[in-house]
């Protein structure tokens, strides 16, 4: 039983991350001229968006509901200053690589999930198949990188 608690606590945090991380892409979407970028920003939260409530539906599954305390208030708001201090940006590089960022901790997040034990093969699939989006989009952001001045 403790060890399902660890893994609902490493759960709710990771949905946390990941409804900041989909609003900050949001916000940079409203205010990013490039269209190239645009698109990756409104790809990045339309999969995020889908991944949350993929998450949300796993942690049903556990019997437990998503965290809505003082402590997961406070970290949402960490989160959301962290992200955002990445996301200050005075050019479309910078921006890029705060995603760049942004998404390689994600990965870590996954990572750490992924180390629990006794996790249901649904939540195992879908941490993998959400890291391979990641990763795909890293992949797209070097590559942008290498285009934008």
């Amino acid at each position: 039983m403790k060890r399902e608690n660890k893994i609902i606590v490493k759960l709710n945090d990771v949905i946390l991350m990941n409804e900041v991380i989909e609003k900050i892409y949001t916000k940079a979407y409203e205010k990013n001229s490039n269209i190239k970028i645009k698109a990756l920003l409104k790809e990045k939260s339309i999969e995020r968006c889908n991944f949350g409530k993929m998450l949300q539906k796993e942690i049903k599954k556990l019997d437990a509901s998503v965290e809505d305390s003082i402590m997961s208030k406070r970290r949402y708001h960490l989160y959301m200053k962290s992200f955002n201090n990445l996301l200050q940006w005075e050019n479309n590089r910078e921006l890029l690589n705060g995603i760049y960022k942004i998404e390689l901790l994600c990965i870590e997040k996954y990572n750490e999930l992924l180390k629990q034990m006794n996790l249901s093969l649904s939540l195992c699939r879908l941490l993998i198949k959400q890291q391979d989006h990641v990763q795909y989009g890293l992949r797209l952001i070097k590559e942008e990188l290498t285009q934008v001045a």
